[in-house]
């Protein structure tokens, strides 16, 4: 639908603004086409779907056109191309949050957005960004190219140790067939001091894998007394299975990947079933 023609009148203020309700589009609609910018930004919440969302479409750059805008010298001369993957409910989201401007799909981040996405980098618990940063300033593009520590890395997370109080939360008891061969399936990953626990009928030398799971493990194998007998990873969606050396497992925690190393946890302590809680004994 094209545009009405402005008048030709002595009021060259009238003319810069078209009558967006001459066009019969609701509110939402030339908010979404970018014609209009809402009288006043909705109070949102930036929700941990805005930010995931934000990433996508930051690092999706327009090349010619930033760079055309930057030679022009464009204030936020970024531009991004939205994915086709995000829907026009989700983008209309971002924009009405203000954290987007722009026309259609071509989308710039406002101040609030890069503030929100500048945040969400430095509150990653895996931050790589705050030991590796040599600027003063916070920089958004040094920040999303540093890299995770490898795993020969010695860097270790000294706040999960400093937190840690002795016990761990249950995700899930697995203590039946189904729940034994379900485990943690296309669940949300573990948090910090989180696991699943697995009870087995009888002992034996059980065996894991790691399929349909987005997120690395360790397991800690435990003997009728609850005593770490052995340790073994897995990498996300690992379908080779692993087991542990000892014919005598009765039980199995599994945690995050490394957390049990980081915590200093080792063969011959225990992680004991109280209270709903996974609870770390030391040995003597």
């Amino acid at each position: 639908m094209p545009l009405p023609i402005q008048s030709l009148n002595n009021f060259p203020e009238d003319n810069d603004n078209v009558q967006m309700s001459s066009l019969g589009l609701s509110d939402i609609q030339i908010q979404l086409l970018g014609l209009s910018k809402p009288t006043r930004e909705a109070k949102v919440i930036v929700s941990q779907k805005h930010i995931d969302l934000l990433k996508e479409i930051e690092k999706n750059q327009n090349d010619v056109v930033t760079a055309a805008n930057m030679l022009n010298n464009i204030k936020d001369a970024k531009v991004c191309n939205v994915p086709k993957t995000i829907h026009d409910n989700d983008l209309l989201a971002l924009k009405t949050a203000g954290l987007l401007t722009g026309s259609g799909r071509a989308v710039t981040l406002t101040e609030k957005g890069r503030i929100a996405l500048r945040d969400a980098y430095l509150k990653d618990p895996v931050n790589e960004f705050k030991k590796a940063r040599k600027k003063e300033k916070f920089d958004l593009t040094e920040a999303q190219n540093v890299k995770v520590a490898s795993k020969k890395s010695t860097f270790k997370k000294i706040w999960l140790t400093d937190d840690f109080k002795g016990e761990f939360d249950l995700r899930l008891i697995a203590n039946n067939d189904k729940l034994l061969q379900k485990g943690l399936m296309h669940s949300e990953p573990l948090k910090d001091f989180e696991v699943a626990y697995f009870i087995f009928p009888s002992k034996g030398k059980h065996s894991f894998w790691n399929k349909n799971v987005s997120y690395p493990l360790t397991l800690a194998f435990l003997n009728s007394d609850h005593e770490i007998v052995d340790f073994k990873d897995m990498e996300a969606e690992q379908t080779e299975s692993v087991s542990p050396d000892s014919n005598f497992v009765k039980y199995v925690v599994e945690a995050n990947k490394d957390t049990f190393k980081e915590l200093g946890i080792k063969v011959g302590d225990k992680l004991e079933y109280k209270d709903n809680k996974i609870v770390f004994r030391k040995s003597n």
